[in-house]
């Protein structure tokens, strides 16, 4: 190495791969180079990364006690139904099939004559829930989010409206069915807007 200067000197680090010396190599540059190695049982695995350089993590394959993953749907969809809903019958607000989520809405109901045994009912996934009546949501004071699949937001049994808003963050893998059923001798005019996405 005559084109050195003589307090230069060239090293060659070599490190111990089980009983053998194995030489530690450098790029062009005389960057370090190195292979990172994992163990996955007894076999050794190199760890990859990509385009850029960067290591990736598989958080699902990791031992965690817990673990939280932002599901991903599609865009958002709304359902409107405006229509009356004849005495004894049902109205399907809303029946879409897939994987997906509920994030809200509301349903309208006005009349001539009182409402308050009509009732409303979900199907999520072809299991049924049922709602309570109209008078049951006030009587028993279901006005705060979260606290039903239904929340009544008006009940006004002298002018014959009522409204209910649905629960948030409902999700559902095969299906979501949304009924309203007209409980009463005399039909009703029923209108709501929900609000949906699938994956």
């Amino acid at each position: 190495m005559a084109d050195l200067p003589d307090w230069f000197a060239a090293s060659v680090i070599k490190g111990l791969y089980g009983t053998e010396l194995k030489t530690i190599q450098v790029d062009e540059l005389g960057r370090l180079y190195a292979i990172l190695r994992a163990l996955y049982g007894t076999t050794q695995k190199d760890v990859q990364c990509d385009a850029s350089g960067n290591l990736t993590l598989n958080l699902k394959a990791q031992d965690l006690s817990e673990i939280i993953n932002r599901p991903k749907y599609g865009a958002a969809n709304q359902s409107l139904f405006s229509d009356v809903v004849a005495e004894g019958t049902d109205g399907t607000l809303l029946n879409v099939s897939g994987k997906g989520i509920l994030y809200g809405g509301y349903i309208n109901a006005d009349s001539l004559v009182s409402k308050k045994t009509d009732y409303f009912f979900s199907l999520i996934d072809g299991v049924t829930f049922t709602s309570q009546t109209f008078y049951q949501l006030m009587y028993h004071g279901v006005t705060y989010p979260t606290s039903n699949i239904f929340q009544l937001m008006l009940y006004d049994d002298t002018n014959f409206k009522y409204s209910v808003c649905l629960m948030s963050g409902i999700t559902f893998e095969t299906s979501l069915k949304i009924v309203y059923h007209n409980a009463s001798a005399s039909g009703v005019s029923v209108y709501s807007k929900i609000f949906y996405a699938l994956v």
